[in-house]
């Protein structure tokens, strides 16, 4: 113990005699460590945590399947008479719960405001074993149409709109024009789950402030239709998730006959299949791969400055060999001096992982302010003790693996040649042998990243560049949700769309104006049959498309041309069938080589006919970065349920109206919500998830390019100093300066080279990962690797005759005298 003390004394006054060469190491450790330690908090937090409810290994998430329509939708999420059947007869759950998330108007308590609601079945807080921060949480018998209104309420609105008011309970909120008995106050903090209506995937969020009961009538939904609701359960103790499955593909077979014989078409069952997935997978399944991609990345950045550290310390040790040897000389031994040299680096790493902590807490306060809303559990990225192990161990790796070179190349010098060799360097080929080994490894990972980055970056320049077929200059979306009480039905929705309408376009500086029931690249909604008169086919091979529902002017105000027919007026209000029109793509595919235009069909109900007006390229209506399906846009009018958007079209600063537009939604109604953003935003939503994914990309590329050419600097440097009585020899014996200055550059090339072919073989393997992140670029794209292999080759050339250059002091006199 008193040597290890005596060791650990003397590494100190070492580390202080040298400070620069300290400071850089734990710099270098402390940002790159910082980095890594943040990293993995995010993947923990997202994917190795468990989601923050009781028991979170039972929780599920459980979809449809309907083989007729998994070429165009893998999984749906359940009909509520499917959904009713499983959780009557279901014996592997101990509860299920069908989610509906939607905004309504809250009145009554402030300003009227739109806020998020989920519409849910009672036993959700059964699903997630919930116990409520105040009074009870829902019931099964809160669904029933005879019970009065409840809601549940987040912490959040109980704080900013209630003012934590003690006798909360049994105070009435009016939500959507209708009272809610309040029962209930969340815990702060409390988050619920939200899917992507047609994708498996989802998010928790906190942001929502009630939850009220679904009371459906199930009368009024068919029994092979209304795919909208995705459903989340508990496992009974001791069932797998393939026992569920099984169970329900059985309920499934007999939802599927049912639904046959009560069929007004006669059609044979369909296949009805279900899935059971872990509810940890589900919410993050569409982040898991650009996660692990980007724990890849960090971890290739702390290769590559292990390797330079590695570099710089076999550089400090081959310089103190002599005072090695000496050591050696009076007594010290060679296990001893090891120890020195493997005790210096563990220090340096466990200061630069102290260090690192520190960074990484900057780093993630950073990330969750800016990381996309969609990512899903930002808020459990967090250090917690299993963070602080993996970064003390990690520093500690580090701190051998840059300690394994110096100590190897102590264990194996002879002393009485260090002492020999007095003050003259010797050439130490075996040195440059392993620096050349390193720098080679450094470009490789280097060239690496920088090729996933570049992928990234040519896929996010590409759907910049996507015409998303409409335009979003100088127009404001203004969502509405019309309180239901006052408007329960289509036609006084109308109406009620018809006045703010009118007053709107009295507004000055107003070009267009219309009515949508969804903005493009929202999404999918309202998916349906198109159903064109004597189509005998089974309503499941008949083409589905999504149905939007419009104003006149919708195509004027978001500029999407008409290339046939006409759009839809206000003259159309009278016609005995409703209009439409479709996509390029819709008329294709229901009438191929045949005119569209003036053709009829109907959603599946024969009664409620349709009639092609127009035609409207296909565009980009419900992703930027996938083919848009059938379109079919029909009059507000026909259907406006639930919430609608109004866009507006202005002659000026569209932001400058907004004030404007809710002072008049105001006038036709006071208590109706006013939620308005310029349209570009819509735009911006979708591109976001890429372009913070893409710029995490270059900010590890850019410091893996930086430690890189540090590492060619430095190895050119050290060979140069190495070998600079030798280069002055030659140049005494007749060499010129510039063959000798080739001579170094070439000696650097050489591994330089290497690592970018190892580079590009290597970003060819890890760019099949990728691929599912691009959009309209190969993951082998020979551009991009050609690019990144001249940028790394020519920046690496560049500090190896930079150092060259510095370092070759021509003097072969003085190298004659000394020999």
């Amino acid at each position: 113990m008193s040597s290890l003390l005596f060791d650990l004394r003397d590494v100190l006054r070492g580390l202080r005699r040298d400070p620069l060469y300290a400071a850089a190491v734990i710099g270098t450790l402390a940002l790159t460590l910082g980095a890594t330690t943040a990293v993995f908090s995010i993947v923990n937090g997202v994917l190795l945590r468990p989601l923050a409810y009781r028991e979170s290994q039972r929780l599920v998430s459980v979809r449809e399947v309907v083989h007729e329509f998994d070429d165009r939708y893998p999984t749906l999420p359940a009909s509520p008479r499917h959904f009713e059947e499983w959780r009557t007869r279901a014996q592997s759950f101990s509860a299920m719960a069908e989610l509906y998330w939607t905004t309504t108007n809250l009145t009554g308590a402030g300003d009227p405001t739109q806020i998020d609601i989920l519409r849910t079945s009672g036993a959700l807080f059964d699903v997630f074993d919930t116990r409520v921060a105040v009074g009870r949480g829902l019931t099964h018998d809160d669904e029933r149409p005879d019970r009065p209104e409840v809601t549940v309420i987040s912490d959040r609105l109980w704080r900013e709109r209630l003012g934590r008011d003690s006798g909360v309970l049994g105070r009435n909120l009016t939500l959507g024009g209708k009272p809610f008995t309040i029962v209930g106050v969340l815990p702060p903090g409390y988050e619920l789950p939200t899917f992507d209506v047609l994708s498996a995937s989802g998010t928790l969020t906190p942001k929502f402030d009630a939850v009220v009961p679904m009371r459906l009538d199930l009368t009024k939904y068919d029994w092979m239709g209304e795919f909208n609701f995705p459903v989340v359960a508990r496992l009974k103790p001791g069932v797998s998730i393939d026992q569920a499955r099984a169970e329900l593909d059985v309920l499934q077979q007999g939802i599927a006959e049912t639904a046959a014989r009560q069929s007004h078409d006669s059609e044979k069952p369909l296949h009805l299949r279900s899935t059971v997935t872990p509810l940890g997978e589900a919410i993050v399944g569409r982040s898991r791969l650009g996660l692990l991609l980007l724990l890849g990345a960090i971890g290739a950045v702390v290769l590559i400055a292990s390797s330079n550290l590695a570099n710089l310390s076999l550089t400090r040790t081959v310089g103190r060999l002599r005072d090695a040897a000496i050591r050696a000389a009076l007594g010290a031994s060679r296990d001893r001096l090891i120890r020195h040299v493997i005790l210096e680096q563990l220090l340096l790493a466990v200061a630069g992982g102290a260090l690192g902590l520190l960074v990484a807490l900057e780093v993630i306060k950073l990330f969750v302010r800016t990381a996309p809303i969609d990512l899903p559990r930002v808020n459990d990225v967090a250090i917690d003790g299993r963070v602080v192990v993996f970064a003390f161990v990690v520093a500690v790796a580090t701190g051998l693996v840059v300690a394994l070179l110096p100590a190897w190349r102590i264990a194996a010098r002879d002393v009485q040649g260090a002492l020999r060799a007095g003050g003259h360097g010797a050439t130490d080929r075996g040195g440059l042998r392993v620096r050349s080994t390193l720098l080679g490894l450094q470009v490789a990972l280097s060239v690496t990243l920088l090729v996933v980055t570049g992928l990234l970056v040519t896929s996010f320049v590409r759907l910049l560049h996507v015409d998303p077929g409409f335009s979003t200059e100088r127009v404001v979306a203004v969502e509405i949700a019309p309180l239901a009480s006052r408007y329960p039905d289509a036609p006084r929705r109308a109406a009620l769309y018809d006045r703010i309408t009118e007053r709107v376009h009295a507004l000055p500086g107003i070009t267009s104006i219309a009515w949508t029931s969804a903005l493009p690249l929202t999404g999918e909604t309202w998916v349906d049959v198109i159903s064109k008169p004597g189509d005998t086919r089974p309503s499941s091979q008949r083409p589905s498309a999504n149905y939007r529902f419009v104003g006149p002017e919708y195509f004027r105000t978001l500029s999407m041309p008409i290339v046939k027919g006409r759009s839809i007026d206000e003259g159309d209000r009278k016609r005995a069938v409703t209009p439409a029109v479709i996509s390029a793509r819709a008329a294709r595919t229901v009438w191929p080589g045949q005119e569209a235009v003036g053709q009829q069909f109907s959603r599946g109900n024969p009664d409620q006919k349709f009639e092609v007006v127009g035609i409207v390229p296909d565009g980009h209506a419900t992703a930027l970065d996938a083919e848009s399906p059938l379109m079919v846009y029909v009059p507000y009018w026909f259907n406006n349920e639930g919430k609608s958007v109004l866009a507006v079209h202005t002659a000026g600063d569209s932001a400058a109206v907004i004030a404007e537009l809710r002072q008049a939604v105001r006038e036709v109604d006071p208590q109706i919500a006013f939620d308005a953003s310029p349209l570009q935003q819509v735009v911006d939503k979708a591109l976001e998830g890429r372009r913070y994914q893409m710029w995490l990309f270059v900010a590890f590329g850019f410091v893996a390019l930086v430690i890189a050419t540090l590492g060619v600097y430095a190895t050119t440097a050290y060979g140069v100093s190495r070998r600079k009585r030798e280069m002055n020899i030659r140049v005494a014996l007749g060499a010129r300066a510039s063959q000798v200055f080739g001579l170094v550059v070439k000696q650097t090339a050489v591994p330089v080279a290497a690592g970018l072919v190892a580079g590009c073989a290597g970003a060819a393997a890890i760019g099949a990962l990728a691929a599912g992140l691009l959009f309209e670029v190969r993951a082998r794209d020979p551009l991009v690797m050609l690019g990144v292999a001249l940028l790394v080759g020519a920046v690496g050339l560049l500090a190896s005759a930079t150092a060259a250059k510095q370092g070759l002091r021509i003097n072969p006199a003085a190298a004659l005298r000394d020999e």
